[in-house]
């Protein structure tokens, strides 16, 4: 899947020890809710099973010239019901803040409704993450209801927002 300055290309081994740095960066696990530190063997077990789970479809960011600067994907998808929660970060911090995870999103939201005939994409955002709300916004998403105190991070409870967005709503920000 390809968009203007990105390409979503599936998630591979070789794709497993660049995230490893990622997924104990405080600034990533801050915004995704996993647990850090994490050992490269526990790091390598948990993709080798992921990447055979059905319920799943995760992909790579890379720039328009090949660098590998996130990982974005669906999980929990629901084949009945024809839905699935998409998760999105961007690991290189050199890319942050600049939109490549909003091109992201819209990527995969066009392969979510028109490859997988999925219904409806919804999200999880951290009560203080701005810049997720402010990225699936501009991807069309709305807010459909707040769990209440859901994560427990720094010594206190934090809200999660639910945002969604449903085949007929879908719209491009390109």
């Amino acid at each position: 899947m390809k968009k203007r300055r990105i390409l979503l290309r599936a998630f591979g081994s070789e794709e497993i020890e660049r995230t490893l740095e990622w997924v104990n960066d405080d600034e990533v696990t801050r915004y995704t809710g996993t647990s850090s530190p994490i050992s490269a063997q526990e790091h390598k077990t948990y993709w080798e099973r992921e990447l055979k789970n059905q319920a799943r479809r995760t992909f790579s960011i890379f720039t328009s010239d090949g660098r590998h600067i996130g990982n974005i994907g669906l999980r929990n998808i629901d084949w009945i019901a024809r839905n699935a929660e998409l998760y999105v970060y961007i690991g290189d911090d050199k890319f942050r803040d600049k939109g490549y995870g909003s091109e992201a999103i819209e990527a995969l939201v066009e392969f979510a409704f028109e490859r997988l005939n999925l219904h409806k994409v919804f999200a999880r955002v951290f009560e203080y993450n701005e810049r997720g709300m402010k990225s699936f916004k501009k991807c069309g998403f709305t807010e459909e209801g707040v769990l209440k105190e859901h994560v427990f991070r720094n010594g206190k409870y934090h809200d999660v927002t639910i945002l969604g967005v449903i085949r007929k709503e879908q719209r491009s920000v390109s």
